[in-house]
């Protein structure tokens, strides 16, 4: 969504599947996939946009602890499905740095760096693969933990030492052993870590790494930094996952409602 262009785009059913940001996701929305043919069977009287984020909310309410993150109550009917998507794909913030999360969703769909940051945690979920993405690995320990929707994403950010591995265009971080399928982008690291410069530095600095500086207190990214303190939840190893939960459900009907 970007409201200086026309067309302002946004939650408008809207999917390229030639555009190379969109890669894989040819997977779950074609002629044959099993989500394109329950929208044609029992769904196709409501927008794509709209079924599109129904089928996401479910996913979340699924995977969340307890089942606790139901969105059932602040979704929103009526999104109306463009004729075009030209340029669709251009739209989606690179994973580069901070400037182009701070582009997306602060300045073009008016959001805050908690918004962000909680947007941001939906990367607990599911796994980059090199093929489609140029990114291979999770953001949660494991698998199994990747099927979870939970705030481990922000645990692991500050819980781990994690350094540049020049990987993924030269955008990935790993941490522990090599080989391990972990990993995080500029664009979460950055959310924590001063790394704007380029050069290289490790989370926890030691003898063979300086360690990545922290944004000053006069930096506006000092917000971002707060966010992901505040996603944690309280000290090490706690359970609770509601200012993640909270935070996140403001900022995703912020953002599938954008533009409508």
């Amino acid at each position: 969504y970007d409201p200086r262009s026309s067309p302002r785009m946004g939650a408008d059913g809207c999917y390229n599947p030639n555009h190379p940001n969109n890669a894989g996701l040819d997977f779950v929305w074609s002629d044959q996939s099993a989500l394109r043919q329950l929208y044609v069977q029992k769904y196709s009287h409501i927008s794509k946009a709209d079924f599109w984020i129904a089928c996401a909310n479910a996913v979340i309410r699924q995977t969340s602890i307890g089942q606790r993150l139901d969105m059932k109550n602040s979704f929103r009917w009526g999104r109306k499905d463009s004729d075009s998507c030209n340029g669709q794909g251009n739209r989606l913030p690179s994973t580069q740095g901070c400037s182009q999360t701070e582009d997306v969703f602060l300045n073009r769909m008016g959001m805050t760096w908690e918004d962000a940051v909680a947007l941001m945690g939906a990367h607990t979920l599911g796994h980059g693969k090199q093929e489609n993405s140029g990114h291979q690995g999770t953001w949660a320990p494991n698998t199994r933990e990747a099927t979870v929707f939970d705030k481990k994403y922000y645990e692991q950010l500050f819980m781990n030492s994690w350094r540049m591995s020049g990987q993924g265009r030269g955008q990935d971080w790993r941490t522990g052993n090599p080989g391990n399928d972990r990993m995080m982008l500029n664009t979460d690291v950055c959310l924590a870590y001063n790394i704007e410069s380029g050069a290289r530095c490790c989370t926890t600095g030691n003898f063979q790494c300086r360690q990545c500086p922290r944004y000053p207190s006069n930096s506006s990214r000092k917000a971002a930094e707060r966010a992901v303190l505040k996603m944690l939840g309280g000290s090490p190893g706690n359970t609770n996952n509601d200012p993640f939960y909270n935070a996140f459900e403001v900022a995703w009907n912020k953002m599938t409602s954008a533009g409508q």
